[in-house]
C-alpha cells in the first residue's frame, strides 16, 4: 500500500536533484573563482558605467550594477538571471509533473486507488515541490557560503540565505502555478508552457520597467519585482515584498485543490 505521495515523490526524483546540486555547484564555484580577478578592475568598472540603461536594467538585482562588490557581482552574475532561471526550471518541470505528468503516464489512477483522496494528493506533491526546492536552495547556500569564504568575498551569510530564499520562493510560485494548469487540464505541455511564459513576461515586466514608463504601474504586479526590489543580497528581505510572493503562492495552491477535485480524469 502506498504511505506517502511525498517521500515516493522524492524518491523518485532524487538522481535529478543530485545532478541538478552538481550543476549548482559548479556555477557557484566559477562564479566565486573569477571574482578576485575582477574585484579592483577600474576598467571594468568603468565600462559598466558605460552600458545601455536597457542592458543595465536586464542585469541589476536590486536596481544597481556593482561588480566591485560582492553583493553587487553575485546579484548581477547569478541572483539576477542565472539563480531565477535555474530554479524556475526545476520548479516549473516538478510543478509539471506533478499532476499532468502523473495523469499523462497514466498512473495517477494507481495513486488514487489507495485510500488516498485528491485533495490530499495535491497537497503531497506541493510538499514535494516545497522540500525539493528547499534542498537545491540549501545546496546553493553552502556552496555560496565556502566559495565566498575562500575567496574573501565580504558578504553576510544571512544576507546570502536571504537571496537563495527570495529566489526559491519566486520558483515556487511558478511552480505551483504548473500544478494549478496541470491539475485544471491534465496536459503537461500546457503545465509547462503556461507558467514558462508568464514567467518571462513577468521578467520582461520587471526588466523593461526600469527603461520604459508606461510599464512602472504595472511593475508591482510582477513576481519578479518583489524578488529583487528589496535587494536580499544587501539588505535582507523584506516583509512587503516576501508576503505578496507568499500569498500569490498560497492563493495558486488554494484554488488548485477544488479544480482538481472537480475535474473528470482522463
Amino acid at each position: 500500500m502506498l504511505h506517502s505521495v511525498l517521500l515516493k515523490t522524492l524518491r523518485d526524483t532524487r538522481r535529478a536533484l543530485a545532478w541538478w546540486s552538481l550543476g549548482l555547484c559548479g556555477l557557484v564555484s566559477i562564479m566565486v573563482a573569477v571574482y578576485p580577478s575582477i574585484r579592483d578592475n577600474a576598467s571594468l568598472e568603468s565600462l559598466i558605467k558605460d552600458y545601455p540603461e536597457a542592458l543595465k536594467a536586464f542585469i541589476a538585482f536590486g536596481g544597481t550594477v556593482d561588480y566591485g562588490s560582492a553583493a553587487g557581482y553575485l546579484g548581477s552574475e547569478l541572483f539576477s538571471f542565472m539563480v531565477p532561471l535555474l530554479f524556475l526550471v526545476a520548479a516549473i518541470g516538478a510543478g509539471a509533473r506533478a499532476i499532468a505528468g502523473e495523469e499523462e503516464r497514466g498512473t495517477l489512477d494507481l495513486l488514487l486507488a489507495n485510500p488516498l483522496s485528491r485533495n490530499r494528493l495535491v497537497l503531497e506533491k506541493l510538499a514535494a515541490l516545497v522540500v525539493e526546492l528547499a534542498f537545491l536552495g540549501a545546496v546553493l547556500w553552502l556552496s555560496l557560503a565556502i566559495g565566498t569564504a575562500l575567496t574573501a568575498m565580504e558578504i553576510g551569510l544571512t544576507n546570502l540565505a536571504a537571496a537563495t530564499f527570495a529566489a526559491a520562493l519566486l520558483a515556487l510560485l511558478f511552480g505551483v502555478l504548473a500544478v494549478l494548469v496541470g491539475s485544471a487540464t491534465g496536459r503537461r505541455g500546457l503545465a509547462l508552457a503556461v507558467p514558462a511564459a508568464a514567467a518571462v513576461a513577468a521578467y520582461l515586466v520587471n526588466a523593461l520597467a526600469a527603461i520604459v514608463g508606461a510599464l512602472e504601474p504595472v511593475r508591482p504586479l510582477s513576481p519578479f519585482y518583489h524578488y529583487a526590489a528589496g535587494d536580499p543580497l544587501r539588505h535582507g528581505l523584506t516583509l512587503d515584498h516576501t508576503m505578496a510572493l507568499v500569498i500569490v503562492t498560497a492563493v495558486l495552491a488554494a484554488i488548485a485543490l477544488p479544480v482538481f477535485s472537480r475535474r473528470d480524469l482522463t
